[in-house]
């Protein structure tokens, strides 16, 4: 595996701070777009869903297999982002990069 030199690695004390306020920001404008569009699909799951792919089930049936299916995806979107970022992470990236 290939180590990083000790001298690229270093920042000044300034250059740390912008790069971590960079990082900062970016993961919270990424994460509030991401938790907005989850808060966007569950209020559509719940009005707009059920009569559109179950028209033929009771309305209360329907809400429950729409909000049924999104859980599914809720909870599958984790696990599948540890299994394949694990197959990412050893057949994605090799050595001798840097």
């Amino acid at each position: 595996m290939a180590t990083l030199n000790a001298d690229f690695a270093r920042l000044s004390q300034s250059e740390h701070q912008t790069q971590l306020r960079r990082a900062v920001i970016a993961s919270t404008v990424g994460t509030a777009i991401e938790w907005y569009d989850f808060f966007l699909y569950s209020t559509v799951t719940g009005l707009v869903f059920a009569k559109l792919f179950f028209p033929h089930s009771d309305p209360w049936v329907g809400t429950l297999e729409a909000f049924g299916i999104y859980a599914v995806g809720f909870i599958a979107r984790p696990i599948g982002a540890a299994i394949f970022g694990h197959y990412g992470d050893r057949i994605g990236r090799k050595s001798g990069a840097l």
